[in-house]
């Protein structure tokens, strides 16, 4: 008798370390997943910052600047780290932020990137296939925009038509 009961709880302690050793491996394997999420969020930041650094530069014309954030995006972040992260539609918005005002002179400050993207966290191997968290996640990087060549030759002669003193002339060197 007491030989039956030792037959049939041979496997128990083998099926306790499988079951234990799966139970470590998926909080491993999830711990490792956040970590690589937040260093790709933390290069999409990194990506953000300097595309807005690009869009805040004084160029020649109004619509270089945006061109040159979403050259410095496209560069950085796009087709870049599929496995872990994936872009939303709309990901990037280059420009005014949410409470940007057309008066450049009191809203300045309010301009810059916004990148929006999408990570799946899960708890592999034990979630089934809707069983992850869906994450969306945002950088936003914002900076004063400088003026371009333009837009400051255009303020400097409304200042030079403001002075109202026949024969003086505001001279200008792009520091508007």
């Amino acid at each position: 008798m007491e030989k039956k009961s030792h037959i049939r709880q041979s496997g128990q302690a083998l099926m306790e370390f499988v079951l234990g050793l799966l139970m470590i491996f998926s909080f491993f394997f999830f711990f490792i997943r956040m970590s690589a999420i937040f260093a790709v969020g933390n290069y999409i930041h990194y990506a953000t910052f300097m595309a807005a650094r690009a869009y805040s530069s004084g160029t020649q014309g109004p619509d270089e600047p945006e061109l040159r954030a979403k050259e410095v995006l496209d560069a950085t972040v796009t087709n870049r780290f599929k496995s872990l992260v994936r872009a939303k539609s709309d990901a990037a918005t280059i420009g005014g932020g949410p409470y940007y005002q057309e008066d450049q002179i009191k809203d300045f400050w309010n301009q810059g990137v916004t990148y929006q993207f999408k990570a799946k966290l899960t708890l592999y191997p034990i979630t089934t296939k809707g069983q992850s968290i869906d994450m969306d996640l945002t950088s936003e990087s914002w900076m004063p925009k400088n003026p371009s060549v333009k837009e400051c030759e255009t303020q400097m002669n409304g200042l030079s038509a403001r002075t109202g003193i026949p024969g003086v002339k505001v001279e200008w060197d792009n520091g508007c």
